[in-house]
């Protein structure tokens, strides 16, 4: 793909990645802290690491949960760099949004325009931005989705919840794997260099076929998953049994807790 074909190189791109972010369980195959610990265990901890990141009006509790996500990362090997990628695009994208604040909210100055009061508030809310999506991205790399959709309902999660997060997962995978024929069909057919002018001309061409067979793959789905007896299907998991590693964990997110409470 040249770059004169802006189009079908940026969809092409998300297509791919998308699919193997939705699809790669290699992370959760590895042989890991987390991989270990019990699913339930593990989305029970990691809610409380969650409350912890956003109760708290100060830097030093979010600041610490992150800190804590970084060495869970390590010690479950995950790659640090594609964890630190995922989890500082978001927070630097909030980091940028609320900025202003810095310089708008009153109070003692810091440096320049800026507030004390200010410059708090936006440490700690993109801490906690970046302590969230660190602590999410642990839970869905090392667990097995089956596994997460399973904890849920040994949970008592409400099913209509479950089942709708189910059909979602499921059905993105239809979604971008239509959308990854599309660009192929597109490549296909393309005998010659397209001009970058070319190439957004078909960009509406492409994202209305695009919107148009997604809607008709999901009224496909719909009448298979209503033909087999409905789309509230059993999730079947491998037994797991509760030992140091969960032990572990909960000893973990027991310290961090009372270290956010001391903190702030």
């Amino acid at each position: 793909m040249n770059r004169a074909d802006p189009i079908g190189r940026s969809a092409g791109t998300l297509t791919d990645r998308t699919r193997g972010l939705l699809r790669d369980e290699r992370v959760a195959s590895r042989d890991g802290w987390l991989q270990a610990v019990h699913p339930v265990v593990k989305l029970l901890g990691i809610v409380a690491l969650l409350v912890v990141t956003v109760t708290f009006e100060t830097p030093s509790p979010p600041a610490a949960v992150l800190a804590v996500t970084i060495v869970l990362a390590a010690l479950s090997r995950v790659s640090l760099a594609v964890h630190g990628l995922r989890t500082a695009v978001p927070t630097a994208i909030a980091l940028l949004i609320v900025a202003p604040q810095a310089v708008l909210i009153s109070g003692p100055t810091l440096l320049g325009p800026v507030s004390v009061p200010g410059g708090t508030y936006v440490a700690t809310f993109a801490l906690r931005v970046g302590a969230s999506v660190s602590l999410l991205g642990l839970l869905l790399s090392t667990t097995r989705f089956t596994s997460l959709l399973s904890a849920l309902r040994s949970l008592r999660a409400p099913r209509t919840a479950v089942t709708l997060l189910s059909i979602t997962y499921r059905y993105l995978l239809v979604v971008f794997e239509e959308l990854s024929r599309l660009v192929l069909a597109r490549r296909s057919r393309r005998v010659r260099r397209a001009t970058l002018g070319e190439s957004w001309r078909e960009a509406g061409s492409l994202l209305g076929t695009f919107l148009l067979r997604a809607l008709d793959r999901g009224e496909r789905v719909g009448r298979s998953a209503r033909s087999r007896g409905g789309t509230s299907g059993r999730v079947y998991a491998h037994q797991h049994a509760i030992g140091f590693a969960d032990a572990a964990f909960a000893f973990v997110v027991f310290g961090t807790g009372t270290a956010g409470v001391l903190l702030a």
